[in-house]
């Protein structure tokens, strides 16, 4: 849900209603959320969303203390906005999405740039994909995603 003004005022709610949705976040029957600049209707009844808050983003990589050495899983990279700013940090970044409508839109991101060779996508859920090697686990997990995932049997110095 998007807001026009501060949290906890009076009419600061977009349309002046208690979970109003702006215009281009309409929710469907089956809980699927509109991205309408990408044309893709997220699950967001399975935890599915994007992280679009730069905010948010710079205070997951500063947090995670990533080395320009490191090679970095992400799990659930969506439409890369995290996964660009860690490229940008780091050695590698191993990308774990399973859903193939977003890894065309990563693909399409980095394409032609000079961090499309520091990333590499791995198609398919992460619990039963074979994982390289890596030094740290950094993502912005829906807690449906984030209570398996304890089952990564694989040691990493940070988990976000």
């Amino acid at each position: 849900m998007e807001r026009s003004g501060p949290a906890g005022r009076a009419g600061s709610r977009s349309r002046g209603r208690a979970g109003a949705r702006s215009p281009g976040a309409r929710r469907g029957a089956r809980g699927n959320t509109p991205v309408s600049a990408l044309g893709i209707l997220f699950n967001t009844g399975a935890g599915q969303h994007i992280l679009k808050n730069p905010l948010v983003v710079n205070s997951i990589v500063d947090k995670a203390a990533l080395r320009r050495t490191d090679v970095v899983l992400e799990v659930g990279p969506g439409t890369g906005n995290l996964t660009v700013k860690m490229l940008e940090k780091v050695k590698k970044v191993i990308a774990c999405e399973i859903d193939p409508r977003l890894v065309g839109e990563l693909q399409k991101r980095v394409q032609g740039t000079c961090l499309a060779n520091k990333l590499e996508i791995k198609v398919g859920d992460v619990l039963k994909t074979d994982l390289p090697f890596f030094d740290a686990c950094v993502a912005n997990l829906p807690y449906q995603v984030w209570a398996k995932q304890h089952s990564i049997q694989q040691p990493f110095k940070n988990s976000f």
